[in-house]
């Protein structure tokens, strides 16, 4: 921390400084030792401001380390981290006035620290404020939609920014900002260009139901955005994974929402998807109840000739 705080000017010094802090703190989580983590974290994006793109990736990837150790910071020094993480990541997202070129190294980076930032959501949106959230959320779409349209598929960069939007997800004045920035669009088309990545499906299916949970026009907005064909790919896709399989049936019972979305899931094999994750997963009670939640629904008023079809009757 003084070597850090001292030379803030140094890049060698500074990349020695970062190297050695998140070595300890690896170390520390190995041990579970608690440690407080603002002494170094606060210098470290002083330094990040002062040296710039030199000590960007190595910066941030120190502060995602520090901040697995899960030391509470203090509210100020939250406000500070998501002020310069947000500067950071604009500034290499290719979609600032900046006028530099898109850093997926340091997106990903900095989209992890994000992740880490809204780890427990209500306290992190209570600390930053409304208007802090609507910058992060905000920017996490744009990189998604960014690298949906033009710097190719990052993986990690869809997988954290998920996890940001699905932590999101459980504070309410968050559904809207969420809505309000493309967030539907955004989380089914990712997972279209992520099909064979399991943890991007399965976080994909737990936004879905959460922002369609209390409102109807939002399950048909879903719907009419290809929701439903995005959780059945899954389900053929990942059927082994139970983690997913959970995640897909819990938002498939949630987005029969009316006749012709429930008609559309059966003809498109909806029935067969649910009865295979029911005996693939037949020691999983939460698999078992969605996926009979789901069964139920889809044969509340279906025609009795698709219900023949489907063996259902």
């Amino acid at each position: 921390q003084k070597v850090i705080k001292t030379f803030p000017t140094d890049t060698s010094i500074q990349k020695i400084g970062c190297f050695s802090a998140r070595k300890i703190a690896t170390l520390a989580q190995k041990s579970n030792t608690s440690l407080d983590i603002s002494s170094v974290m606060l210098p470290i994006l002083d330094a990040q401001r002062l040296l710039g793109v030199q000590i960007q990736k190595d910066s941030l990837d120190t502060i995602w380390a520090l901040m697995g150790m899960k030391w509470e910071l203090r509210p100020e020094e939250l406000r500070e981290l998501t002020v310069c993480t947000v500067e950071t990541v604009k500034m290499n997202s290719g979609i600032s006035s900046s006028g530099r070129s898109f850093r997926g190294d340091v997106v990903t980076s900095g989209m992890a620290v994000f992740a880490d930032i809204f780890a427990e959501p209500v306290h992190a949106v209570r600390v930053l404020g409304m208007q802090k959230v609507e910058r992060v959320i905000e920017l996490v779409l744009s990189l998604i939609y960014a690298c949906l349209d033009k710097f190719g598929n990052h993986p990690f960069i869809f997988s954290f920014g998920f996890s940001v939007l699905q932590r999101l997800c459980n504070v309410n004045d968050c559904h809207n900002l969420i809505l309000r920035f493309g967030g539907i669009v955004a989380v089914i088309d990712g997972m279209a260009a992520n099909g064979g990545t399991a943890n991007i499906q399965e976080k994909g299916c737990n936004i879905l139901r959460r922002l369609a949970a209390y409102h109807l026009e939002i399950k048909l907005t879903i719907v009419e955005s290809d929701g439903v064909d995005a959780v059945l790919n899954n389900m053929m896709t990942h059927s082994a994974n139970e983690a997913v399989i959970r995640e897909a049936c819990s938002a498939l019972s949630v987005l029969c929402v009316d006749k012709q979305t429930r008609t559309f899931i059966i003809q498109q094999g909806g029935v067969l998807l649910l009865e295979n994750a029911m005996e693939i997963h037949i020691g999983s009670s939460l698999i078992q109840e969605n996926a009979l939640d789901a069964l139920c629904l889809l044969s509340s008023d279906a025609d009795s000739e698709i219900l023949l079809t489907s063996n259902i009757i």
